[in-house]
């Protein structure tokens, strides 16, 4: 997998079920579970929740970003969508 991706926009943010719906700027779309890091959140990931944040993400230089300065890698979570489709079909 190439590394360097950057997303270009997100289309839908689901707060209840902590997914984001996002697009590459290669055109991949991708639905983004990010539940893992927000149903039980520690540190950053918990000012998001105390504050009611989730839903004010935005993209800065290609990553998925939180005011509160979190940030996730673009890479890891198209690495984590396609481990997921790899364990589903292997």
């Amino acid at each position: 997998m190439n590394l360097g991706n950057k997303i270009k926009k997100i289309i839908s943010i689901n707060e209840d079920s902590y997914t984001i719906k996002i697009k590459y700027v290669d055109g991949l779309i991708i639905n983004v579970d990010l539940s893992l890091i927000f149903k039980n959140p520690k540190n950053l990931a918990a000012e998001i929740i105390k504050g009611g944040l989730f839903t004010k993400c935005y993209i800065e230089s290609g990553a998925l970003a939180w005011p509160n300065g979190f940030e996730l890698c673009p890479d890891s979570l198209r690495m984590k969508i396609k481990e997921k489709r790899h364990s589903k079909t292997g």
